[in-house]
């Protein structure tokens, strides 16, 4: 990828307003999201009387059910009218969710703010099948790694400054109220964006819709099953997904429980690891000079499994104390390995991605694309959803939290192992 092409792709309205839209809903995303882990880990915020420690990986697995449930009917939609109409109108929806999600962080109200997370979810699933579908569908296949990374970059940066910000706003004096004045006005800026999207016709404007869940994804997955070319990719781009929702739900805790320190240092971590993951994915970019590089993706999964393992090795050993703050994080060089793990980990998972998004993309059939797609989705959904009911398996034994990247590790191994394997036979 060329730095020329990327501009030329942002400055167009076949991308700019989807790329823009895509990242202030991102933003949104994860300034709620932080700010309600953050409200459970450090402030006390309840549901039922749910022990914090579970109750963070069951808020994730809440956002990410409905990403399992509706994703195969979000697809068939997606193929059945236009992209554009699709986005349009998951974006004018997101603004009523910030209404209502507004109106949960200025009451406190944990039980508003998880109905709005699963409605979050749900909003969520209807947007990636057609934002994925969308990308071929208004790019040529060699715009598509440029336009891959660029929204992958974005999206890391778009994490990177929600999380901070809910990380770091949320506990100050009228803190949630300016979280929620945020959310609102940023929703209506993406759905204002994303009205500029040009129109494009449907893909398959005859098809008719599968409304049952479950029939709906068993087909969906079939499809995906009898395109092997494109569900290998897309496998890949799953366990992505699935460890960094590990990583980063495991993370505060991490940091308060293993690492005993404070909100602000998560949030230094967060720094660490979106900036990581936005230049891998630009760096891959790159470097594929609009090719299907797999080497790449092997590079990225067996070097995220290295480092991923080194993050339990360089945070053992700490000795419970009151919680410190960003300068006791720093007086300790033990931090400064750990930062450099997560740095790294980051980096390669973004490595990792890019190439495998973009194959999946265009080996797609035209037709099917969404579905197809959208199938990827339920996997990326419960791939995630077992990574987080597995934390909760982890935080209710005595298995140290850390013990997390090793998993992340060992299975990254496994799958670049895999990909190896194919790339020798020539059958990847």
């Amino acid at each position: 990828m060329s730095n020329l092409t990327a501009l030329q792709l942002i400055r167009q309205r076949r991308f700019g307003p989807l790329l823009v839209s895509q990242s202030l809903g991102a933003f949104n995303d994860n300034v709620f999201k932080y700010s309600l882990i953050i409200l459970i880990t450090y402030s006390g915020l309840q549901l039922q009387g749910i022990p914090r420690e579970v109750l963070v990986p069951v808020a994730a697995t809440i956002f990410t059910l409905p990403l399992f449930l509706f994703s195969a009917i979000a697809g068939q939609i997606a193929d059945r009218y236009p992209h554009a109409q699709v986005l349009k109108t998951a974006k004018l929806a997101e603004i009523f969710l910030m209404i209502i999600a507004a109106i949960g962080f200025v009451l406190n109200s944990g039980l508003i703010l998880f109905i709005t997370l699963f409605l979050m979810g749900a909003q969520s699933a209807v947007f990636a099948p057609a934002k994925q579908a969308a990308l071929p569908h208004y790019l040529n296949r060699k715009e598509l790694v440029p336009g891959n990374a660029m929204i992958s970059g974005t999206l890391f940066l778009s994490i990177l400054t929600g999380s901070l910000m809910g990380t770091l706003m949320v506990l100050r004096p009228s803190g949630p109220e300016t979280i929620a004045i945020t959310l609102v006005v940023l929703a209506i800026l993406g759905w204002l964006f994303m009205r500029m999207l040009p129109a494009k016709p449907a893909a398959e404007p005859g098809l008719k819709l599968n409304w049952n869940i479950f029939s709906g994804t068993w087909h969906t997955l079939a499809n995906l099953f009898s395109e092997p070319r494109t569900m290998r990719p897309l496998i890949g781009v799953a366990w992505f997904w699935t460890a960094s929702a590990a990583s980063v739900t495991v993370l505060p805790l991490l940091v308060s429980d293993v690492l005993y320190m404070d909100a602000t240092v998560t949030s230094v971590f967060m720094v660490i690891f979106t900036v990581g993951a936005a230049l891998g994915s630009l760096g891959c970019a790159a470097a594929t000079r609009h090719k299907d590089i797999l080497w790449l993706s092997i590079i990225g999964a067996a070097l995220l499994s290295i480092f991923a393992a080194d993050v339990f090795f360089a945070s053992a050993g700490r000795t419970a104390v009151p919680l410190g703050g960003v300068s006791d994080f720093f007086a300790d060089k033990r931090n400064w390995r750990l930062l450099f793990d997560f740095f790294a980990m980051s980096v390669f998972s973004g490595v990792f991605v890019v190439p495998l998004q973009a194959m999946s993309q265009h080996r797609a059939p035209e037709k099917t694309r969404a579905r197809i797609l959208a199938g990827g989705a339920v996997m990326n959904a419960a791939g995630a959803s077992a990574g987080q009911l597995a934390l909760i398996g982890v935080t209710r034994s005595d298995i140290p939290l850390a013990s997390a990247y090793v998993g992340i590790a060992l299975i990254s191994l496994l799958f670049a192992t895999f990909m190896l394997y194919r790339r020798i036979k020539n059958t990847w």
